[in-house]
């Protein structure tokens, strides 16, 4: 008989030792670069030596953007001097609404299952105020269907058709100026982009924003094609589109037959062909007739088109369900957006005099409400007409006889505040409506008291827009997220030559861009900006919204350095990027190279790799 001796136990912190080098290992701070999706030969061929610059030094905030208006109208003249030639209107052959799976679905790939309770997978997870059930709160609330009985019920839309087949009169623009009466949110879920955009609709210092995306040289209503430029990661791009739009109701032939059945039972009478021309004005013309927004004017087209460049320039219209409304004035203004939680607001007052006040003077703002968990029929009534999980423009703000007071505006276009200073409430008189210039209106626009907004509105969006005086400098990289979300080696480092007004802003890349492709991981940023050479911190920045941490500071001439706080958590729900291009390889192959390119180009901004440098602050 052989005896085995026993092998010595390990102690306490032996295991635990063994665990950490198991599950982060001793190369812990190895930099692991973000992967490729498409082949290198494949993004070789498309970008050739055309790859963007993670880098940009001291230039004015209007470079980028006249740039991107100029590559565009370049592009657009292409496209009319072509269509003249072969007098066909334009088909975008990038983004045909005809393919609804192209135009409405993200890539998707299997997803990771939830771990068991006894796993002992590293996650991450961030503690954060905007957190409900285990996800970030994003604004994408989509109005209730308010749309004729008649019209076919589906969950998308039922055809594409061209502007002039569904507009009798179409224009652009019917009026010479926009207002922010003219949006009405659709089917989509992007309360948050036209709650943004309805926020560019109150100019008084910043004028022609909405002009300024889709400028009248990047259009041609004839031939059907129009060109808008967004801001993406740190730089103005344009998107390319053409006419077609989502309708609600399907073609005549294309109804079940019980709809059918219906529709002709009820005009017997008529000849077939009336019936069909008749059908077709009763739900296939005009902006009631669009799936998606839509104008109020009925011969209007601009938010309509507006909208699905937004959602083609991110990949497809589900990119664009869901967000945060400061972000969106960032995609369409280049400014930058400070989150405020109505919760942590240490002075009311001073918000009221120095933000509020200056709404389209200084700043443009939004505003979103939380999930309450409650039924539709109790959010409507017992939330005094204010929806939750609903994003929403501030347009006004006013001293009136000793009331503050904001005007607001639901990008619904209806369903409004029923408090005080509601419409038709006790409190306006004559006097006042002819004093603040109101009229009372379905229209989703309302004022309400200040105190009641900031009880009805949990978070704030306050976004600065920059003039052609400020200078802008980036410098994009790749860097390891700490297991233990302590700051980060890499530092950077800034050096003004005079006093001024400096704006930090510590960005992501924005994983809108590439739907399912962004990965298991979610991240959360924060910063600390020091005088060279000193512990103390002059400023922190907190993330505000999904992308991004800011900071607004005055400062004196001097060398100031950022450290960086970057803190991760885990989605095991979400599918891996490698799985993602497993599924959608063969399937889905123009989608993958769209949204592979755009990851791609997105992460070679980041070649720029930290350096070891040692920590000499903590």
């Amino acid at each position: 008989m052989s005896i085995i001796p026993s092998l010595p136990k390990l102690t306490s912190q032996e295991v635990i030792d063994k665990f950490w080098e198991k599950r982060i290992g001793k190369n812990a701070s190895k930099i692991t670069k973000p992967p490729s999706v498409l082949p290198k030969n494949v993004l070789t061929q498309m970008v050739g030596n055309n790859m963007p610059q993670g880098v940009v030094t001291g230039r004015s905030v209007t470079e980028s953007y006249d740039r991107a208006v100029k590559e565009c109208e370049i592009k657009v003249r292409q496209i009319i001097a072509e269509c003249r030639r072969t007098n066909t209107k334009y088909c975008d052959p990038h983004f045909d609404l005809d393919d609804m799976e192209y135009c409405l679905a993200a890539l998707s790939g299997k997803s990771d299952p939830p771990p068991p309770p006894t796993d002992q997978t590293v996650t991450f997870e961030v503690t954060q105020r905007a957190v409900s059930a285990g996800e970030q709160i994003s604004w994408g609330n989509v109005q209730p269907d308010q749309g004729p009985p008649d019209v076919p019920s589906s969950s998308g839309p039922a055809c594409a058709k061209r502007v002039g087949a569904i507009f009798e009169d179409p224009k652009f623009h019917v009026k010479k100026d926009v207002h922010v009466k003219d949006l009405r949110q659709g089917a989509e879920g992007d309360c948050w982009f036209i709650a943004s955009l309805g926020s560019l609709c109150v100019e008084e210092r910043f004028s022609h924003l909405v002009e300024r995306i889709c400028p009248p040289q990047l259009r041609d209503e004839k031939v059907g094609v129009y060109g808008f430029v967004f801001h993406r990661d740190g730089e103005w791009v344009s998107e390319i589109i053409d006419d077609k739009l989502y309708l609600s109701a399907p073609d005549y032939d294309d109804c079940d037959d019980s709809r059918r059945e219906v529709w002709d039972s009820a005009h017997f009478r008529l000849d077939p062909e009336v019936s069909r021309k008749l059908y077709r004005k009763t739900f296939q013309t005009g902006s009631d007739a669009l799936h998606f927004a839509s104008c109020a004017h009925p011969q209007e087209t601009w938010v309509p088109l507006l909208e699905k460049a937004f959602a083609k320039a991110h990949g497809d219209f589900e990119a664009i369900a869901g967000g945060w409304p400061g972000e969106g004035v960032e995609d369409l203004t280049g400014g930058i957006t400070t989150e405020i939680v109505s919760a942590d607001i240490l002075d009311r007052d001073q918000l009221w005099t120095e933000s509020f006040l200056n709404v389209n003077k200084e700043f443009l703002f939004g505003a979103g409400t939380r999930h309450y968990g409650s039924s539709s029929e109790d959010r409507i009534g017992g939330r005094q007409g204010i929806q939750d999980g609903h994003a929403y423009s501030v347009l006004r703000a006013v001293e009136y006889r000793g009331e503050r007071l904001l005007m607001v505006k639901n990008p619904w276009g209806d369903t409004e505040w029923n408090g005080r200073w509601s419409d038709g409430s006790k409190e306006w008189t004559a006097e006042a409506l002819k004093e603040l210039d109101f009229t009372f209106g379905n229209e989703g626009i309302f004022w309400m008291p200040y105190e009641s907004f900031l009880e009805r509105f949990v978070e704030i969006w306050r976004a600065r827009l920059f003039t052609e005086d400020w200078n802008v400098s980036q410098h994009w990289t790749t860097i390891q997220v700490p297991w233990s979300g302590d700051y980060n080696d890499t530092e950077f480092e800034f050096v003004l030559t005079e006093p001024t007004t400096t704006v930090i802003v510590l960005s992501q890349l924005d994983g809108r861009y590439f739907g399912g492709l962004t990965g298991q991981y979610d991240f959360n940023l924060a910063f600390r900006l020091h005088v060279a050479g000193q512990s103390d911190y002059i400023v922190r920045g907190y993330s505000s919204g999904e992308r991004s941490a800011v900071a607004e500071v005055d400062l004196e001439p001097g060398t100031y350095r950022v450290l960086l706080q970057i803190e991760a958590f885990r989605r095991s729900s979400r599918p891996k990027i490698e799985d993602v291009v497993q599924e959608n390889w063969l399937q889905r192959r123009d989608k993958l190279i769209r949204i592979g390119l755009s990851y791609d180009l997105a992460h070679a901004k980041g070649k720029v790799e930290e350096k070891d440098v040692p920590k000499k602050i903590k």
